[in-house]
């Protein structure tokens, strides 16, 4: 008489039951092949991707402060709008508005010197074709763009938004982040990130 066969020292009925030892390992996950590319990637070169700030603004006496992202007319290019950046290092919450429109519209601006490639390098890069410009004025009575949204930012906080390149200004164009003097005469600094293509 031959002696029945064992697994783990336990009979084979047992195996045929489906019981078995040890607690069945569960499934390892599936390995995802399919890595993310950021949408940046496939349409420019490392030199067409910049970002940079502008300085800090004060908006008073009845004046909107404001930061534009222009894009000139006779650029040749089109700047993808990557991530916008508003920070409030006051003890108030304050209200920015952001404008789409042509950059004729823009007024009394200084361009910020703060702007650079963000493909850092011992060859320079060519500069921007984009340009951050700030300053303030008085709100335009009929401007020649629309307000799209309005963000509140909270005291000594940053609050922001990234279209990842789903904003585009043309030639000729701009995004423009104002800030209106509610009496308080709030202070802010904006931040920008965008690639350029050619046309």
């Amino acid at each position: 008489m031959t002696n029945s066969s064992y697994y783990y020292r336990l009979p084979d009925i047992y195996m045929q039951m489906g019981y078995f030892p040890f607690p069945t390992p569960p499934p390892t996950a599936p390995l995802n092949r399919n890595m993310p590319a950021p949408y940046t990637m496939p349409i420019s070169d490392p030199c067409k991707h910049f970002l940079g700030q502008s300085e800090k603004i004060v908006a008073q006496d009845g004046e909107h402060g404001f930061v534009s992202l222009v894009n000139p007319l006779r650029s040749g290019v089109l700047l993808y709008v990557n991530q916008w950046l508003i920070t409030n290092p006051q003890a108030c919450p304050l209200e920015a508005h952001i404008w789409f429109g042509k950059a004729t519209g823009i007024a009394k601006a200084k361009a910020s010197a703060q702007v650079t490639s963000g493909y850092i390098q011992l060859a320079a890069c060519p500069a921007a074709q984009g340009q951050i410009m700030y300053g303030s004025d008085h709100p335009p009575g009929n401007p020649d763009g629309v307000f799209a949204s309005i963000r509140i930012v909270p005291p000594m906080a940053t609050a922001g938004e990234q279209p990842n390149g789903q904003w585009i200004i043309g030639p000729g164009m701009a995004l423009t982040i104002r800030v209106p003097d509610t009496g308080e005469q709030p202070a802010f600094y904006v931040y920008m990130n965008w690639w350029e293509h050619p046309l």
